[in-house]
């Protein structure tokens, strides 16, 4: 490799471990109330959330367990249960690649532009986002790794399609439609390989169907959670074209500059030398078959069709863009879309020289760095306050007594977080923050609130 491709890549992975070492940092929402429920009623309340409210088996089955073992050991369990997810989603994009030069350096730059140029505290650093989100990120970025170590090939390679769809399907909604997509694609293009094997895709296929349809009959059905333009939500006219109005920017957008043209052409130029430097390095791969070929652009088509219908699915549901995570997730699937059609274009009409991609992949890490590396600065600085703040939070809940102490810091401009509102809070408030569940879960008659860095304000009685 030339000494840009080297660079490259150990930018790439200092990225990547600067960014795990704020796993300590993570923090619990919903896990209050979700945890106290699992814990109090079982399998009956995991069957609820199933049907009803969040019919992803593995991800929900996972969180079940999760509840287990924080009962067991008494402890949040934060960054041993995000570092399986981590680890899950760094041997996703960089095992396969491993004794691949070549594709080693494109992964690894691909698995930093995944952390780098959108917010990531909600799909990397909240428990109960992670266990859904992150699998199903790591799903697709497998499809293309694995293509890139050229083992995406013969019954093997059927076997891991098989098991990545599955996983997608079972952890989440939009792991479930990227799932079906790629199915029917797959089947459509006769892109399997010849016999019966296409006969195992009809299972993720209808775990797919299930989780969809049990998501629109139920959690969708209610109407219960439009908080945006309520001319939009449940409206299908409305919502195409409020698609149409979001689509692009939501598509390419970076997070370089405040203003709508610097987030577009900083998001734009990043994919773009990522897309040129892949396609430089790819071209020097060895010819592959025709079927890895319409496998390439079925990822892609997978990839861009899930990410927009997800957008129209949040503006259905919630009459807005919606959610951190969900934004999160479309730009996932447009990097490894953009990986994937720069691998197709390389075996279709390869670049006759090999210079250049080092430099190309280097210039497509330093856009989103140039934010990013004051970010990482601001959540290295204050590690500790935040840290002991989350320790004696859960220190004073697991105390005798019936007040809870809740401690804060300033939110982690990349880990995330929320400052609750300063003052006392009684049992049975009608407060919309987490201090509520936090009381039931630690069973707790009140809860006084400190503001971050000890700041003193009035206090205000909940």
């Amino acid at each position: 490799m030339t000494l840009s491709a080297k660079f490259a890549t150990a930018i790439s992975l200092v990225t990547l471990l600067a960014f795990a070492g704020l796993i300590p940092l993570g923090r619990w929402h919903d896990e209050y109330f979700t945890l106290y429920h699992f814990h109090e009623s079982g399998f009956p309340y995991l069957g609820e959330r199933l049907l009803r409210w969040s019919p992803r088996p593995l991800s929900e089955l996972l969180a079940y367990t999760y509840s287990l073992a924080v009962y067991r050991f008494d402890s949040p369990l934060i960054t041993e249960f995000l570092a399986i997810f981590w680890l899950m989603f760094v041997a996703a994009a960089l095992w396969p690649v491993l004794h691949n030069d070549r594709a080693f350096l494109c992964a690894s730059v691909l698995v930093a532009l995944l952390l780098l140029g959108h917010p990531v505290a909600e799909v990397f650093y909240w428990p109960f986002a992670t266990v859904a989100y992150l699998p199903t990120v790591a799903a697709a970025l497998l499809l293309l790794t694995l293509d890139w170590g050229d083992q995406i090939e013969g019954l093997s390679g059927n076997a891991w399609i098989f098991f990545v769809l599955t996983i997608a399907a079972a952890s989440s909604e939009v792991g479930a439609l990227f799932s079906a997509i790629y199915v029917v694609l797959l089947l459509t293009t006769r892109s399997t390989e010849d016999g019966r094997g296409h006969l195992i895709f009809a299972f993720p296929l209808l775990l797919s169907g299930t989780v969809l349809y049990l998501q629109f009959t139920g959690r969708v059905a209610t109407g219960g959670e439009v908080f945006g333009d309520p001319s939009v939500a449940h409206h299908p006219i409305a919502t195409m074209s409020a698609v149409a109005k979001h689509l692009p920017f939501e598509l390419l957008k970076g997070d370089s500059g405040h203003h709508a043209f610097t987030l577009l052409t900083s998001g734009l130029a990043t994919k773009l030398l990522f897309f040129f430097g892949v396609y430089i390095v790819m071209s020097a791969k060895r010819e592959c078959a025709p079927r890895i070929q319409k496998r390439r652009l079925i990822l892609a088509a997978a990839a861009i069709a899930t990410a927009t219908l997800t957008l129209a699915a949040a503006l259905y549901n919630f009459g807005s863009t919606c959610c951190e995570r969900h934004a999160t997730i479309r730009q996932e699937y447009v990097f490894i879309a953009v990986g994937s059609i720069a691998s197709y274009v390389a075996a279709r009409w390869p670049s006759r020289s090999g210079r250049h991609a080092g430099l190309l992949l280097v210039c497509a890490l330093l856009i989103p760095l140039a934010v990013a590396i004051p970010k990482l600065k601001t959540e290295y600085t204050g590690y500790a306050e935040r840290l002991h703040a989350n320790n004696q939070t859960w220190q004073s809940g697991r105390s005798s007594g019936s007040i809870l102490r809740i401690e804060q810091a300033a939110p982690g401009p990349i880990s995330g977080g929320q400052v609750i509102a300063q003052g006392t809070y009684q049992s049975g408030s009608p407060a919309t923050n987490d201090v509520p569940w936090m009381l039931v879960f630690f069973g707790k008659k009140s809860a006084v609130v400190t503001a971050p860095n000890g700041e003193q304000s009035n206090d205000m009685r909940r």
